[in-house]
């Protein structure tokens, strides 16, 4: 037995007796315990001539709240996981994942929300992986969003966000980066089921060890249609503008459309699918759908994408997720510029074994072409699969 998963079993048995012996009332509250086992094909993307394969086992604790207050509601979970590498033990990291939420309403018409996000893990951008080295990248990000209206026919919003990206191997401090965004704007909802808005926005990125930056304006203008039916949607369209400072003192200037559309389809309780295309740039990219500002993970001037997943609740125990990713980036670093495409695939099953024990397995695979122009300074070729299964034990 793996001494990992023989250190978790105490715990796992304790948990147990812990969850039959509770009550079956719904809690405000969970605390679990996971093991994952992972094998990954090429662990720092590289070409297929260099690939490194490993298996990782993965130790964890879940924790998480829901709990309403008054009028408001609070809402967090954290999961932390302390994963070994099989053969490349110098990538042994802890990874953690800290999201909470508070959604304020008063007894007129103001209402909000508090985000808080961290998370630490290694970078999934083959740009930021280094065989023989351990690269970690740290988030953190603050969003707050105010809205006074909701029961009316008008809406007017506004709202401050923050977010921070550091790497911890000195190679890629270049890539730190602070970010800053405001908008304010309105929304009205002429007719039932549908919301329309029109937001300003001001970005900054400033990359705090190289001394560049990043300004950022936008124009967008927002749709959000519920006919009532199986089908959702929402749009943006942006006009988008960016003015560059480098390090050398020069700038630069660029101007882009920018926008989102998305779909969401839920036939019967048992199935869904979401559809979203997007296009934005990586500076100060902002999400109205989850009033979220995205932090920033790599340069690239542009990238459109395409996603669409399903979930399947098969049975009452079994549930099934799949996903299909594509994504083109335009790349730029001085006067080198390229693209690159990826594509990705995805399929997840879960099994409740019992109330408070789930088990799953999972498959990934995804697959980066690189445009002929394109150096390796900018982005490489890979193709990676990922294999793991998990088991969850939780007490709520």
């Amino acid at each position: 037995m793996n001494r990992h998963a023989a250190r978790l079993l105490p715990l796992t048995a304790m948990l147990l007796l812990a969850a039959q012996a509770a009550q079956a009332e719904t809690s405000p509250w969970y605390v679990g315990a996971s093991q994952t086992f992972t094998r990954n094909s090429n662990v720092f993307y590289g070409v297929d001539d260099k690939a490194l394969s490993d298996t990782i086992s993965s130790t964890g604790v879940r924790l998480g709240l829901d709990q309403p207050i008054s009028r408001q509601r609070l809402s967090a979970s954290l999961s932390a996981n302390h994963n070994r590498y099989s053969s490349l033990d110098y990538l042994n990291n802890t990874d953690y994942a800290l999201d909470a939420r508070l959604d304020l309403e008063t007894v007129e018409r103001v209402s909000g929300v508090v985000v808080l996000r961290a998370a630490q893990s290694l970078p999934t951008d083959s740009n930021y992986l280094t065989t023989g080295q351990r690269n970690l990248l740290s988030t953190r990000s603050l969003n707050a969003t105010g809205r006074v209206g909701l029961v009316t026919m008008w809406t007017f919003e506004a709202g401050a966000a923050a977010s921070q990206t550091r790497y911890s191997a000195a190679a890629y401090r270049g890539s730190n980066a602070d970010q800053t965004s405001f908008n304010a704007g309105f929304r009205v909802r002429p007719a039932s089921g549908l919301t329309l808005g029109a937001s300003l926005r001001h970005g900054k990125v400033d990359y705090v060890d190289v001394g560049s930056e990043v300004g950022r304006n936008d124009l967008d203008l927002l749709a959000f249609v519920n006919p009532g039916g199986a089908s959702s949607y929402d749009a943006r369209l942006s006009l988008t503008r960016e003015a560059y400072t480098y390090a050398t003192g020069l700038e630069r200037d660029r101007n882009a459309w920018t926008g989102s559309l998305g779909w969401n389809w839920r036939p019967t309780g048992k199935f869904s699918t979401q559809l979203r295309l997007s296009r934005d740039t990586s500076n100060a990219s902002f999400d109205y759908v989850s009033n979220l500002l995205r932090a920033n993970t790599d340069q690239a001037q542009n990238t459109t994408s395409l996603r669409l997943g399903a979930n399947w609740q098969a049975t009452a125990k079994i549930g099934v997720d799949a996903g299909l990713t594509y994504a083109r980036r335009s790349l730029e670093q001085g006067l080198i510029s390229g693209s690159d495409r990826t594509t990705g695939l995805s399929l997840n099953v879960s099994y409740a074994l019992m109330r408070n024990i789930d088990l799953g397995c999972g498959l990934t695979w995804a697959n980066r072409s690189v445009s002929y122009a394109t150096t390796s300074q900018l982005s490489t070729q890979y193709k990676v699969t990922t294999y793991s299964c998990s088991g969850q034990i939780y007490l709520r």
